[in-house]
């Protein structure tokens, strides 16, 4: 079984450093965002895009694109790190043989091996959100809380794992201690924010931009399967962004959403259920990993079956499912922003394999 583990890894390293390694440029949203981010740090300039302070991506990333050599391969090496920590989640919560399932499906995840040649934020995340759900369920509720705090310093949506976990587990002491530890790591972000933007961003100022990008009229016009993913409206560019002042027009951005939600509403269930189709059926938006569509169909399989193991990392695995549901449903539902957490749908597909008693962690 370590044998074939190592050749896994490999074979999943091999994946994710070909990408790393392809020659071609930065897509938009690295170049502009977080490497001229990083650029600027590097240079001692502080957070800037341009010549202007900026909040549109949380700090850890680019900081830490700032100090590597190659970003690309940090981020290949960042996403082969994945595969074992999925691995020991597995082992933790059902042994080796659904480690072992679940290693593989990791390895062959096209998703995120396209992301681990990028310097998106995926890779780091996807770490950091694994490295949490190992330590938590070890109940090493310090280590769990610093490495959560550093996933919310990397991508916003993971504020809201400390209070799904109190909702679907309904045990309040150990969520909201990772909550305060995560409020506490914010802290000096939102007070940079309100310093430099003049205005209280307690994350970033996309937030609204995205939200629109889900919701607006140009939705309408699409076909059932491309809505709700932000093909419809050409995004602002993050020079632009950042030129613009980024507060007034997220604002601005996340009034146009609501306002159509209001005054579309059944447009926008349409968009919903297009939305809950690519997060939650084998139907994939056309690119996504054969991978992820493979794995959804096996975990409602396994949900139908409703054996001790598929309750137990059910169980486990609902609240980062929620999680995911919630910020696709409500923003886009797309392979990049939902990777982080194929590896929670991985644990319960791979459920079906398992022999023996389920482990109670």
């Amino acid at each position: 079984m370590k044998l074939w583990l190592l050749a896994l890894v490999l074979a999943g390293a091999g994946l994710r450093f070909y990408y790393a390694t392809e020659s071609r440029p930065l897509k938009r949203d690295e170049q502009y965002r977080f490497q001229e981010i990083a650029n600027h740090l590097e240079q001692g300039d502080g957070f800037k895009i341009g010549a202007h302070p900026t909040a549109q991506a949380m700090p850890l990333w680019p900081w830490l694109v700032s100090k590597l050599p190659d970003p690309r391969l940090a981020a290949a090496l960042l996403s082969t790190a994945a595969i074992l920590l999925a691995c020991w989640l597995a082992s933790i919560l059902a042994g080796p043989r659904v480690a072992f399932v679940v290693a593989a499906l990791m390895a062959f995840d096209l998703d995120q091996a396209r992301l681990g040649g990028t310097i998106l934020t995926e890779p780091l995340f996807t770490v950091l959100l694994l490295s949490f759900a190992c330590f938590w369920a070890l109940r090493a509720t310090w280590f769990a809380a610093i490495f959560l705090a550093l996933a919310v310093l990397t991508r916003a949506e993971a504020l809201l794992i400390p209070f799904a976990l109190a909702a679907c587990t309904r045990e309040w002491k150990r969520p909201l201690l990772v909550a305060g530890v995560v409020l506490a790591a914010l802290a000096p972000w939102a007070w940079r924010n309100k310093e430099r933007l003049d205005a209280f961003v307690p994350l970033t100022t996309v937030g609204g931009v995205t939200l629109h990008a889900a919701w607006n009229e140009g939705e309408m016009d699409l076909p059932f399967r491309k809505r709700g993913q932000g093909r419809s409206l050409h995004f602002p560019t993050a020079q632009e962004l950042a030129a613009a002042g980024e507060v007034a027009p997220d604002r601005q951005h996340r009034g146009d959403a609501i306002r159509f939600l209001k005054d579309h509403p059944g447009e926008a269930l349409k968009s919903l259920l297009a939305k809950a189709m690519v997060l939650l059926t084998p139907v994939q938006r056309k690119g996504t990993s054969i991978t992820y569509a493979l794995a959804i169909l096996a975990a409602w399989w396994a949900v139908f079956r409703a054996r001790a193991t598929t309750r137990t990392m059910l169980r486990f695995a609902f609240p980062f499912l929620i999680v995911v549901t919630l910020v696709g449903l409500a923003f886009l539902a797309i392979p990049r922003y939902r990777a982080p957490y194929h590896p929670f749908v991985f644990l319960v597909a791979a459920s079906l394999f398992h022999r023996g008693s389920p482990s109670t962690a």
